[in-house]
């Protein structure tokens, strides 16, 4: 589903003496009936130029370099950047310069720029000034093919994460530029195969040709070099060399994320959204854990949650990655667990048609992946299975030895944190070159598997957004026996726990001094936060307070409760 858009310029691109050679025209039908959605780019102005059948294989045509947008079958034109300033096209004609007019923009050669540069000076007007080819081209300001097909993509439901573009000339460089990819013909300006990711072997509409054939028609397309500004930084290998991973990596093909509980994995999938989010792809992470609800203070992404009666319907979660062009978090941390699998299942349903027509979102994160795919024909592998060899898919499992043989078979890449479990190594060495059994078991937290053999440090404070493992269960759900915290003084227990950090913070306000001094001193307080809470924030505020020896009796209270007071707010208002 990667790189199904395809934005092509029109003169020296497509067409040779404004036609389209017919070969290349039926490569065109070929591609259209495929399921790829192609757009016309042209400097040319509108309707300048007449495409006859193959204007009914275009999805959108760009004119005037940008400047007049037009959705086909739609008989409306968008001027998202309005006109050339009337005044400066008045004091052009005045001071000699001839022109061509558009519906937006003028147009004339290069030998009168000189002229047009004074003009614009004199006028105190604004233009934006594009080259192509010994035509200079005046349009309104913004407007370039970039920004125009930017327009019209989101306009008719795309994004430029899916866009590779194809030009000659200088005006198509914000065109190559826009997209995962550009490829500049043979006999481009220089300019444009300097920043172009493919260069074809024959120019014009000939090379065209060559590399639809040689990738798109192959089933080589992720195979074209992408632009290394949408890569993630990972860390570094043992070697001290940075590790990157490629945002089309992630789209285009399919990742297992492994490890124990607690071994990081969580942390590394939150790193990889941040990353992926930052550089414009769309994200859907079903999360049923409650762990990644964090990321909405990201700009662009949402967390979805609720209850059985108030958690929106698959339905609802697709209209609104279609229409919204949002990231999404749905948190299934208060869904109903026995029904968590059907509801995804659904969603998977909902989901295709937005993958196979708009090709969104990009990346699909599954975590605890073993409660929803295991080894057998359950609905959800059942609704994914006809989109899963379309890429753009991530696992994220402690037990993938839990998980369907299919899925894990369907796997480009892996990244395995500290893993323990005999059964889970065994299961991942059928389809997997891992390490060593007693290496898995011994691999440091904060150091993750890439692949099987290259073990990465991963960079510290790499994260956005703070990882809070159960961030929100334990606000008021109370946490297993085990982990509650147990108050003592130095004569022994006194009969009270807390089992949410709400509990904890109602007891503070009743609890002796002589306890609260206590676990303070003794670091009992932030061990609890950062080990069972895995808040180090919180962790960090006890660790404040127990370096001020100053604080005694009531004071000290006072301070306890707001610091906890503070952080149970903080944490509430991101539920």
């Amino acid at each position: 589903m990667y790189r199904r858009v395809l934005g092509f310029d029109f003169d020296g691109t497509l067409a040779e003496d404004g036609q389209v050679p017919p070969m290349l025209h039926s490569a065109l039908e070929r591609l259209s009936f495929s399921g790829y959605s192609l757009f016309l780019v042209t400097g040319r102005q509108f309707e300048t130029v007449s495409l006859g059948p193959l204007s009914k294989l275009f999805t959108g045509i760009v004119w005037e370099n940008g400047a007049v947008l037009q959705q086909i079958g739609n008989d409306e034109l968008y001027l998202p950047f309005g006109y050339v300033d009337p005044r400066l096209v008045r004091e052009l004609e005045v001071a000699g310069v001839p022109l061509e007019h558009g519906v937006a923009i003028v147009s004339t050669w290069t030998e009168f720029e000189e002229t047009v540069w004074r003009v614009l000076s004199e006028c105190a007007s604004d233009a934006a000034i594009v080259h192509n080819k010994g035509a200079l081209m005046i349009s309104p300001p913004g407007s370039a093919k970039g920004s125009g097909l930017a327009r019209l993509l989101d306009m008719c439901g795309f994004s430029p994460r899916n866009l590779v573009g194809f030009g000659d000339g200088e005006n198509d460089l914000s065109l190559l530029q826009l997209g995962e990819s550009g490829v500049a013909v043979a006999d481009a300006v220089s300019s444009l195969k300097e920043v172009a990711n493919l260069v074809t072997k024959k120019p014009g509409p000939a090379g065209i040709l060559e590399v639809l054939e040689e990738y798109w028609f192959n089933g080589r397309a992720p195979d074209i070099p992408v632009r290394q500004e949408n890569a993630i930084r990972l860390g570094r290998d043992e070697g001290g060399q940075r590790v990157l991973m490629p945002g089309a990596t992630l789209v285009s093909q399919n990742l297992g994320v492994f490890g124990d509980s607690g071994s990081g994995k969580s942390w590394l999938t939150g790193l990889l959204a941040e990353g992926m989010h930052l550089a414009g792809y769309q994200l859907l992470l079903i999360d049923p854990e409650g762990d990644f609800r964090g990321l909405r203070s990201l700009p662009r992404m949402m967390a979805v949650s609720g209850d059985k009666k108030t958690l929106p319907t698959p339905a609802i979660i697709t209209t609104l990655l279609d229409e919204a062009s949002t990231s999404v978090v749905l948190d299934l941390c208060n869904y109903p667990v026995e029904e968590r699998e059907s509801y995804i299942a659904e969603l998977m349903v909902t989901l295709r048609p937005l993958k196979e027509n708009r090709y969104r979102p990009q990346w699909i994160v599954l975590e605890e992946s073993q409660s929803f795919l295991p080894p057998n024909e359950g609905p959800v592998k059942r609704a994914l299975e006809p989109m899963l060899a379309g890429g753009g898919w991530t696992f994220v499992s402690y037990r993938p030895d839990r998980m369907d043989l299919t899925v894990l078979a369907a796997l480009h890449h892996c990244f395995i944190a500290r893993l323990r479990e005999p059964e889970s190594i065994q299961e991942l060495r059928r389809i997997l070159d891992i390490p060593s059994s007693e290496e898995l078991a011994n691999t440091a937290v904060g150091n993750v598997w890439l692949c099987g053999r290259r073990l990465i440090r991963l960079r510290p404070a790499g994260r956005r957004v703070p990882h809070m493992r159960h961030l929100y269960k334990y606000l008021d759900i109370p946490l297993p026996r085990h982990k509650r915290f147990y108050f003592h003084t130095k004569e022994g227990f006194l009969g009270k726990d807390a089992a949410s950090l709400f509990e904890f913070k109602e007891i503070l306000l009743v609890l002796p001094i002589e306890s609260l001094a206590y676990h303070l001193e003794r670091g009992d307080f932030a061990a609890w936060a950062r080990k069972t809470l895995d808040d180090e924030i919180l962790a960090g505020h006890f660790d404040k307070l127990a370096h001020r020896p100053e604080l005694e009796g009531e004071e000290l209270r006072q301070a306890l409760l707001e610091r906890v007071s503070a952080r149970y707010a903080e944490i509430y208002a991101m539920r």
